[in-house]
């Protein structure tokens, strides 16, 4: 008699194919066509293909629960492991092309992609709003290929922008998606006369969470690195549980964060940092890549297990009814929106056009928008999200094709902005 394979035992041989295959990656790496996130796409589509279905974020209540908090699980991950690798110390002058990506090509693809998510693809203002949120950020997983190396080795600025702009790009992108949430709880006419709304907004969401989440997650940051370095903390006792201190920092910068109603992302992304300043110059410092090395092998995990649910998604229906319209769109953001707005952003900035071309045009889109989709979707009820959901998995897929093979063929080399001092070496202070 033959045995049968139920959907538990599939998804056990799927998930472990998946975490096997990442061993193979630094033997593939080498070849250009080496596209991991796009093979772990097709592998989730081919299951779904032989009959094995995972969670379908479109079914709401606990399926859309279980995707938003794994999204949201790697994106903290992959923040913590941004914060870490960032060696060049926070200034207005060394990040100056994180700001401005920031302050001027976001808002900007915000605008774009709500205008045009409204009056192009006939998206109801909340689900454009949401859309738009959804997909501004850069995203701090899958753009691992175009960030900076892990803590000690050089950093071409082009990276520092993009892992800075990935690390603190929440913090413009959340109060929009509660904009969207608020505009389909209460409706668009009060979101857009109402000013007591409005001061609500800008006072609570965009500012005061923000503020939140950058003090307390430094803050937590600060004394978590005090307590490792202390004669009790792993850091004095062979630094064997860093995988465990990466987590443990993370979790709880994020949750004391949110506990408050502050961005819990910005937090873990800011105690990270706080620890780089603790220790650098240090006899400490070094500590740092132990740690980096865990969130990395975390996030890889779990990255895994994403695309390959991202691939079931695809094959259960998440692309039905799709309209040249909306890939279209997809192909604009990827193409045009996001490269004019990082190249307006970066106007006035002495650099090399390589370097700007760079920064403006990986901007990569992945798990955050995943995130921000399902959160929303839990809060409120849209009456286009079928529609987000499938304009945003064209996106994503389409950056992990566009950008993925554009980093293995364009990136690398000479990558200097140009700000350098006349001793020959970049500002370092903080």
């Amino acid at each position: 008699m033959w045995a049968t394979i139920d959907a538990r035992d599939a998804v056990y041989t799927m998930v472990g194919l998946g975490l096997m295959g990442l061993t193979l990656q630094p033997a593939l790496a080498r070849y250009r066509i080496f596209n991991l996130p796009l093979f772990y796409v097709i592998a989730g589509f081919g299951f779904t293909a032989l009959g094995i279905a995972l969670v379908n974020p479109l079914a709401g209540g606990l399926q859309t629960a279980v995707i938003e908090h794994a999204a949201e699980l790697i994106v903290i991950i992959s923040l913590a492991g941004a914060g870490l690798a960032i060696d060049t110390p926070m200034s207005w002058r060394n990040w100056n092309p994180t700001w401005r990506l920031l302050m001027v090509a976001m808002p900007l693809t915000i605008v774009a992609v709500a205008v045009l998510g409204h009056s192009w693809l006939g998206m109801g203002l909340p689900a454009a709003l949401l859309l738009a949120a959804a997909l501004a950020p850069t995203d701090p997983v899958l753009a691992r290929d175009v960030q900076v190396a892990p803590p000690g080795q050089d950093e071409a600025p082009s990276e520092l922008a993009l892992t800075a702009e990935a690390g603190m790009n929440d913090g413009l992108a959340f109060p929009f998606v509660y904009l969207a949430i608020h505009a389909a709880t209460y409706g668009v006419a009060q979101v857009t006369t109402g000013e007591a709304w409005l001061w609500s907004w800008l006072s609570f969401d965009l500012t005061y969470r923000v503020v939140t989440g950058v003090v307390i997650g430094y803050a937590v940051g600060w004394a978590i690195s005090w307590v490792i370095f202390s004669p009790l903390g792993d850091g004095s006792n062979g630094a064997w549980n860093a995988v465990v201190v990466t987590l443990a920092s993370t979790l709880l910068s994020y949750g004391i964060t949110e506990g408050v109603d502050g961005y819990g992302f910005l937090a873990v992304f800011f105690a990270a940092r706080a620890a780089r300043t603790r220790t650098r110059g240090t006899n400490d410092e070094g500590y740092e890549k132990f740690a980096h090395h865990g969130a990395e092998q975390l996030e890889a995990i779990l990255l895994a297990i994403l695309l390959l649910w991202l691939g079931t998604f695809v094959g259960m229906g998440a692309l039905s009814g799709l309209r040249w319209e909306e890939v279209a769109f997809a192909l604009a953001l990827i193409l045009l929106i996001r490269p004019l707005a990082g190249l307006a952003a970066m106007l006035g900035h002495e650099c090399r056009r390589t370097s700007r071309q760079k920064i403006a045009f990986f901007g990569i889109r992945g798990m955050g928008s995943v995130f921000y989709i399902a959160y929303a979707q839990n809060h409120a009820q849209f009456g286009d999200i079928d529609a987000v959901w499938r304009v945003a998995t064209v996106t994503i897929i389409l950056s992990i094709l566009i950008h993925g093979y554009a980093a293995n063929y364009w990136l690398g080399g000479d990558d200097q902005l140009g700000e350098v001092h006349p001793q020959g070496s970049p500002e370092r202070a903080e």
